[in-house]
């Protein structure tokens, strides 16, 4: 009830109101702590004070109202930030991470805004390192398009989701380009499936994305293959991934693969793998997993990502965490790392809260 009350009072200090909402809620992670490894930039070690190694960390606001007749209003505005030093993240906006309203009902639910894409919901439940630390398999997938926009999240969007029966879930969402004279250029189209039923969770995803910019994408993978297989830094983006998590309690079980073909009729074939594992232990979790991401094109193009995590609770909030990672690559790529064939090594130790 606490939260309640200060996300209304925030709300109606930047000119909102909240007397008409059911439930507004103002929620956050601050995540940061200590780091010593490389980094893509460079191959030397470096110590550093690091936010969101663990978790993303973010301050949001989220809130329904009922409108009666099983009809329903609700949105989400979530804020990305650096723990480190107070700046933004997330591409330096105010609610980089998420920003959309919608209407829920018997027909299911459907929103309008920045939102997260089906490739991003099937990365985020299958990962047992929920897309973030020494293990993130966003920052495999697809030679690390996945944590890019428009795989990751995508601007001026509409999604439709609903739950059907035994189980099974659908969505599918379309982003606009907003480009005068063409429909399709810079948009994005994906569609989602799921299942989840007893020990298990399987989902399914398939997008396919206009005008990405390679160049600007963090993993630099216009300018690895540009010169021999694209014609620009700009390309279509088609990607596929299936993937599960197997609940036996104390101990899960986590898989994926992925297909990713860049550029006009593929030029840039790329497949991503993922197995995982997550294991309660010594009073806290344990999470450890391989991710391989295989550009086709390449005699030597393998990267494999091996990432192992210990979070201990000091309470239902606060968490202390350790972990480690290691990139091994090929000749011909750099995943994690500042050059072609060289290693990405990496430990983290911090604390994570959650309000």
């Amino acid at each position: 009830m606490k939260k309640h009350f200060i996300a209304s009072g925030l709300l109606v200090l930047v000119g909102g109101t909240s007397s008409a909402q059911n439930n507004v809620t103002l929620y956050g992670i601050v995540d940061v702590g200590l780091r010593y490894g490389n980094a893509a930039t460079s191959n030397d070690n470096m110590l550093s004070v690091g936010s969101g190694q663990q978790r993303a960390s973010r301050l949001g606001f989220r809130g329904t109202e009922d409108l009666g007749g099983g009809l329903s209003a609700s949105f989400q505005l979530e804020s990305g930030f650096n723990a480190d030093d107070g700046t933004l993240g997330y591409g330096n906006r105010l609610f980089g991470r998420q920003s959309w309203v919608g209407l829920n009902g018997a027909f299911g639910s459907i929103r309008f805004g920045r939102q997260t894409t089906a490739i991003y919901d099937v990365l985020f439940t299958v990962d047992p390192f929920v897309i973030n630390g020494t293990g993130n398999a966003q920052r495999v997938f697809a030679y690390g398009l996945g944590k890019t926009d428009p795989l990751s999240r995508v601007d001026n969007s509409v999604t439709y989701n609903i739950q059907l029966h035994n189980g099974v879930g659908f969505s599918a969402g379309h982003a606009f380009g907003e480009k005068a004279g063409s429909f399709a250029s810079n948009s994005s189209d994906f569609a989602q499936v799921s299942y989840v039923g007893g020990r298990w969770n399987v989902r399914a995803a398939y997008q396919h994305s206009d005008g990405v910019d390679l160049g600007a994408a963090s993993t630099q993978l216009g300018a690895l293959v540009g010169a021999a297989h694209l014609a620009s830094a700009s390309a279509r983006v088609k990607s596929a991934i299936a993937g599960a998590v197997y609940d036996l309690g104390p101990v899960r079980l986590h898989g994926s693969y992925g297909d990713t073909r860049v550029g006009n009729g593929g030029a840039v074939a790329i497949r991503s793998y993922m197995a995982g594992v997550t294991v309660n232990a010594w009073r806290g979790t344990i999470c450890a997993s391989w991710n391989r991401n295989d550009i086709r094109n390449f005699h030597d193009g393998i990267s494999d990502q091996y990432g192992l995590d210990y979070t201990y609770p000091l309470s239902k909030r606060t968490y202390l965490y350790a972990a480690a990672g290691y990139t091994k690559n090929g000749d011909d790529v750099r995943l994690n790392a500042a050059r072609n064939g060289f290693s990405g090594r990496e430990m983290e130790a911090g604390i994570r809260h959650t309000f």
